[in-house]
């Protein structure tokens, strides 16, 4: 793992800017800031430079004689970030992060951690080293067993979860076994525990590149797949993992597995990624 640099939002919308992908500077900006008068848009832009002059970034000198204002490994990291076909995201809502690896070319790829849609940082790795950063993010504990919990839902009813207010919906819907009663009332204070949020692990492939792409996967106008996806859940001793079964009423289940379960879900990226 190699580090790279860590900016702000308006920092990363100017320097891809600077690398003429206009578009892709307008979704950051548009993604992260929303809609801004022409003022504004001057205002958040100017406090950028200013910073990226400060941290040695844009040379104010050459900006001023109307040559390149960035260094050439400086423009190769952007044409990096926004080229990247093959992209991995993690949801992380709780904490107001999110974990991607874009990929750039052969075995090698960029990592990014974006805090609060403010702060990003950036490390080369390689494809193997993927599967070690995402356990040591999310840092999840369970022992080498836990006890056998799962419960069936029906589509309708999984999307449901979202939303306290159908959670009784989802009870009185669902044909639950008593075993399947306490390992739902389970799910639903992990799920409280962390504001309803499910994480999930989306592998996307981009055919024709990322040029209209913000931090966030602001996807309008932008072919993409969508590879591989799953949903799971942190306990407080192992993790809720969701999939899907052929079952034709109720085909969505959610158990209770060992991080060791856990990370061999989350290795399937490598099984779909095509490089």
């Amino acid at each position: 793992m190699e580090f790279v640099m860590t900016c702000t939002t308006a920092e990363l919308m100017l320097l891809v800017g600077v690398c003429d992908y206009p578009g892709v500077a307008k979704g950051i900006g548009a993604a992260t800031f929303g809609k801004r008068s022409e003022k504004e848009w001057k205002a958040i832009l100017e406090t950028a430079e200013h910073q990226l002059i400060l941290k040695g970034i844009i040379d104010d000198e050459k900006a001023e004689r109307g040559e390149e204002p960035i260094s050439d490994e400086m423009k190769t990291f952007i044409n990096r970030y926004v080229q990247s076909k093959w992209i991995i995201r993690g949801t992380d809502m709780p904490r107001k992060r999110a974990l991607m690896f874009h990929h750039y070319e052969g075995d090698d790829w960029l990592a990014h951690i974006i805090y609060k849609d403010i702060i990003h940082e950036f490390y080369y790795v390689t494809f193997d080293e993927i599967l070690d950063q995402i356990r040591e993010y999310y840092s999840f504990s369970s022992g080498d067993s836990v006890p056998a919990e799962q419960f069936f839902l029906t589509e309708k009813a999984f999307d449901w979860l979202n939303e306290p207010k159908k959670v009784d919906k989802v009870k009185k819907k669902s044909e639950f076994t008593d075993e399947e009663k306490r390992s739902f009332e389970h799910f639903l204070e992990d799920l409280e525990a962390k504001n309803r949020y499910l994480y999930n692990l989306t592998t996307f492939h981009f055919p024709n590149g990322t040029d209209n792409l913000s931090p966030d996967l602001y996807m309008e106008n932008v072919l993409y797949h969508m590879r591989d996806l799953f949903f799971f859940l942190p306990s407080q001793n192992g993790v809720w993992l969701v999939e899907y079964t052929p079952h034709p009423k109720t085909p969505v289940r959610i158990y209770l597995a060992t991080v060791g379960e856990w990370i061999e879900r989350a290795a399937r990226f490598k099984e779909v990624i095509e490089v």
